[in-house]
């Protein structure tokens, strides 16, 4: 009788247990549910995809997330033709995933992993027959990515993405590629607004016998953010790369829609000022110890940035550039103002509108929306600028701060320009200024190829060096520029709509237009005085 009580309470107990146990699972499935269908607006609302389809099928202890996606084909087409032929079909494919979702409070339990968590996610890419077979061919048996994403009880988790390395190669195409693999952690709070980030990959290969190769060592990126009281993200950013070399054998045409690519990759816009067009010629580049840092702080509700950038060694061709050293700061921006601004900024679509327009756009939300920032005095700094180069070395460093700024301001120019306060220094080789001339120089004398009569580059050279000789030469008489050894130098003062250099004023073209009317004004009426002298 006793064991039969004993056995009844065992039983009990274990029900119990049970029932608690799936009332737990229950409820993290609930909870699961809504951080993964979080997740799923975010990615849907980044531009490089767009979603083909979405499902969720939750169960008890158990749940599936099946998302189909397809690239942005407006964003990838400049660049497509930069790929390799074989994984240019990837980017017209489907990308099919499912999430299986197994819920708390051990969620790893039947693998043997007792870390407890709201829900544990496992991702796995179904891909189509010929995708999946171009991937083998570099993966071979392993999967190409593994993705596992811990939910943790307060909203936040721990997302984890492994890209394991591959060698590849085609003898007869000459085709050569080493991927060394790629790792990425993210550990991230409720609401996805404060996340550490750790992102490593130890290099990358490719070498194309008749075209050339890409190379990059040693990739780490490093991140830890934070929401600002204004919405603005605070923390830093960083990221270093060991080395990168590139080497082109023929001539490449290239049409680069950066305004796009920045987008895609920060979130930022530019609208469309920055779309350079060209062509690179036959090169050898290499970069060795490229690092940047970005530290953002809030003070109150204003919001104090700094970024670092700077490389070892930068050698284009056999000419060789570095170390380079560039320190900047924004200081005392309106941190309302840059969040609202950011906000209307990102309403603004960009796909299919016309350039006009959209740079319309873009300076008639910045014109209504970023006023604010001018009016709190906002400063920037050039800390340090160095740049060791074959010629010689340039420096620069340097402030640019708006003082007492009212909106009114804005419809008197002069009354603006009043509002700014700079001041800067600067050294330059006299070398790299009169290579920068002459190739202006060329550029605006030269013609298309195909033109009978082409002008003497020799004499153009010639040209240019002269002009800029005897400008040199009178602005060192004059007192504004100094030369030693090769290296001019300067400094640059403006305070209170008056402009100094080198402690000696300069007219500014309405100051030189008003003295030159006073002139005049004096002429006219000394001209009768004389007249009656005689």
């Amino acid at each position: 009788m006793l064991q039969k009580r004993r056995l009844i309470v065992a039983l009990s107990s274990l029900g119990g247990l049970f029932a608690i146990y799936g009332g737990t699972a229950y409820w993290s499935g609930l909870k699961a549910q809504e951080t993964l269908e979080e997740q799923h607006r975010m990615l849907a609302s980044l531009p490089l995809f767009k979603v083909k389809s979405h499902s969720y099928e939750r169960g008890w202890f158990s749940s599936r997330e099946t998302t189909e996606l397809v690239f942005n084909r407006k964003l990838s087409g400049p660049y497509e033709s930069m790929l390799p032929d074989n994984l240019r079909p990837l980017l017209g494919s489907t990308i099919k995933f499912t999430h299986t979702i197994k819920h708390g409070p051990l969620p790893g339990l039947g693998s043997f992993d007792f870390h407890p968590a709201r829900a544990l996610v496992k991702t796995e890419f179904d891909m189509s027959d010929s995708t999946r077979k171009t991937l083998k061919r570099f993966f071979g048996d392993k999967e190409p990515i593994t993705v596992i994403n811990r939910l943790g009880f307060g909203g936040g988790g721990e997302l984890s993405v492994s890209i394991p390395s591959f060698d590849y190669e085609e003898t007869l195409a000459g085709v050569k590629m080493k991927w060394k693999g790629f790792d990425l952690k993210v550990d991230y709070k409720h609401g996805y607004q404060e996340y550490k980030t750790e992102a490593v990959s130890p290099g990358f290969l490719l070498e194309a016998a008749n075209r050339g190769g890409v190379r990059f060592d040693n990739l780490r990126y490093l991140s830890d953010v934070r929401p600002g009281n204004s919405g603005v993200h605070l923390g830093t950013s960083e990221l270093s790369v060991g080395g990168v070399q590139l080497n082109w054998k023929d001539s490449v045409p290239y049409s680069i829609k950066l305004n796009e690519l920045l987008y895609v990759l920060t979130r930022v816009r530019v609208g469309e000022f920055i779309n350079p067009s060209g062509e690179f010629k036959p090169s050898n580049v290499e970069l060795k110890n490229f690092a940047y840092q970005i530290v953002t702080s809030e003070q109150d509700e204003f919001i104090n940035s700094r970024g670092k950038l700077g490389f070892e060694t930068f050698t284009v061709n056999g000419q060789s550039y570095g170390p380079m050293r560039l320190d900047v700061s924004a200081n005392h921006l309106h941190g309302p103002t840059l969040t609202r601004l950011d906000k209307e900024l990102g309403r603004i679509p960009f796909e299919g509108v016309e350039p006009a327009e959209l740079r319309k756009q873009y300076i008639d939300a910045i014109k209504t929306y970023g006023i604010p920032l001018l009016e709190n005095n906002p400063r920037l700094l050039i800390n340090e600028f160095f740049l060791r180069m074959p010629s010689g070395d340039a420096s620069l460093e340097g402030s640019l701060a708006l003082n007492g700024f009212k909106a009114n301001d804005l419809k008197d120019p002069l009354l603006f320009i009043r509002r700014f306060d700079a001041d800067a220094k600067f050294s330059l080789p006299r070398q790299t200024l009169e290579n920068l001339v002459v190739a202006q120089a060329r550029n605006l004398f030269t013609v298309d190829e195909s033109a009978e009569e082409q002008p003497n580059l020799k004499e153009i050279d010639n040209l240019a060096r002269n002009l800029l000789d005897s400008q040199l030469a009178q602005w060192i008489e004059q007192g504004y520029l100094a030369q030693d050894k090769g290296q001019l130098s300067t400094a640059v003062n403006f305070h209170d709509g008056t402009l100094k250099i080198r402690d000696k004023k300069v007219a500014l073209p309405w100051e030189a237009e008003a003295e030159e009317m006073e002139q005049a004004a004096k002429a006219s009426a000394s001209a009768p005085l004389q007249s009656k002298a005689k």
